[in-house]
C-alpha cells in the first residue's frame, strides 16, 4: 500500500522513446493503440519488472510499449513517510500525429 503514488521524473525522454519504438510499418499504416503495462517499481522509483497487462490488439505495439516502459524513471512511492516498493498500471499509447 502507499499513501503517495510514484511520478514520472522523465517525460521529455518517454516522449523521444514513444517516437523511437513506434513500429514504423504501424506507424506508417495510420495504426496506433494503448497498451496498459503493469510496472513494479522498487522503493528506489525504479522499474524492476514490466508486463502487458491489456494488450493493444497488435503484438508488435505491445512489445514496443515494454521496450517504452523499461525508459521510465519514477519517484519512489510513499507508505505516509516511507518509500515502498509497488505495482502500478499507466497506458502507453501510441498515436499516429
Amino acid at each position: 500500500p502507499y499513501t503517495v503514488r510514484p511520478d514520472i521524473t522523465n517525460r521529455s525522454d518517454v516522449a523521444r522513446a514513444l517516437e523511437e519504438e513506434y513500429p514504423p510499418v504501424l506507424r506508417d499504416a495510420g495504426v496506433g493503440g494503448t497498451v496498459q503495462v503493469w510496472f513494479f517499481i522498487d522503493e528506489n522509483g525504479k522499474v524492476q519488472k514490466t508486463q502487458v497487462n491489456r494488450s493493444s490488439g497488435h503484438q508488435a505495439l505491445d512489445e514496443a510499449a515494454l521496450r517504452v516502459a523499461n525508459e521510465i524513471e519514477f519517484t519512489s512511492a510513499l507508505n505516509e513517510d516511507k518509500p515502498v516498493p509497488v505495482w502500478i498500471s499507466l497506458p502507453i499509447t501510441f498515436s499516429v500525429r
